[in-house]
């Protein structure tokens, strides 16, 4: 059966004979189980279905996930034969930033970021598994560090080093400056969407929304704004009932006249 391809978050259309338009939104993974994800298989099937194109528009927006799959979407995209543009639109973090990078033209709209870090992955075993797994993540990095290059060779090799272990995030003007992007466009709406998995892998993760920071109200600070309000009606009541009273006549209760 024929996968629709055209809806969700990775889309995959023709837009004319030999046009077409990709959405990766999302996270990347190795096994797609939802439509809000990409796969290196789902990304593979959709160039297949796609044929003989001259152009592909590819779309991302995308806080990143595997490594491996991300890599393997990137060699897709520089061996396919067309000329590929990527649209950075919202976010190209992580592994999503290093796809970007396979690109022949990369855009950024002006308000969207750009997150380049050292490779990140949970870990299980003794110390001697810990040597072997820290030496396998340091070739996995250089890998990372070689795709960047490969958009920026003129890139300081200890400046990118830095940034990637810094986790950095860029914006549009400066990820042009680095020359990690051809373009910089006009703003647009979108916005990235990343789950808290993902948050807890990121430690300078800025406010994408541009939203204030909620202040939290504590149980012990509404207790006391009820004990002020309540002295405040206890005090205005005392005034009242020691005021003079006014005989109904001469001074009409205006509200009570609604009922009557």
């Amino acid at each position: 059966m024929k996968i629709d391809r055209s809806k969700g978050f990775f889309n995959a259309k023709k837009v004319s004979d030999k046009k077409a338009a990709i959405d990766i939104y999302g996270d990347i993974v190795d096994d797609k189980y939802t439509e809000s994800e990409t796969s290196a298989i789902s990304f593979r099937d959709a160039l297949n279905e796609l044929g003989d194109v001259k152009e592909i528009d590819v779309t991302i927006n995308s806080p990143g996930g595997s490594v491996f799959s991300g890599i393997n979407i990137f060699n897709q995209i520089v061996n396919h034969p067309a000329h590929v543009t990527v649209n950075i639109s919202g976010l190209a973090a992580s592994i999503a930033s290093v796809i970007a990078m396979a690109a022949d033209t990369v855009k950024i709209s002006s308000n969207s970021m750009l997150m380049i870090h050292e490779v990140w992955a949970p870990f299980v075993g003794n110390h001697r598994d810990m040597k072997k797994f820290a030496e396998d993540l340091e070739k996995i990095n250089q890998t990372v560090f070689n795709s960047y290059l490969s958009k920026n060779p003129e890139l300081d090799h200890d400046e990118l080093k830095t940034m990637m272990a810094n986790e950095t995030w860029l914006t549009a003007q400066e990820a042009l400056n680095l020359g990690l992007v051809d373009e910089v466009t006009g703003a647009n709406k979108a916005v990235a969407r990343i789950s808290k998995e993902m948050e807890g892998h990121f430690k300078n993760m800025p406010n994408l929304n541009n939203e204030e920071p909620k202040q939290e109200v504590t149980a012990e600070e509404v207790v006391g704004l009820l004990e002020e309000i309540k002295s405040d009606l206890k005090t205005l009541l005392e005034k009242a009932e020691g005021a003079p009273k006014k005989e109904e006549s001469e001074t009409p209760n205006n509200f009570m006249k609604l009922f009557k």
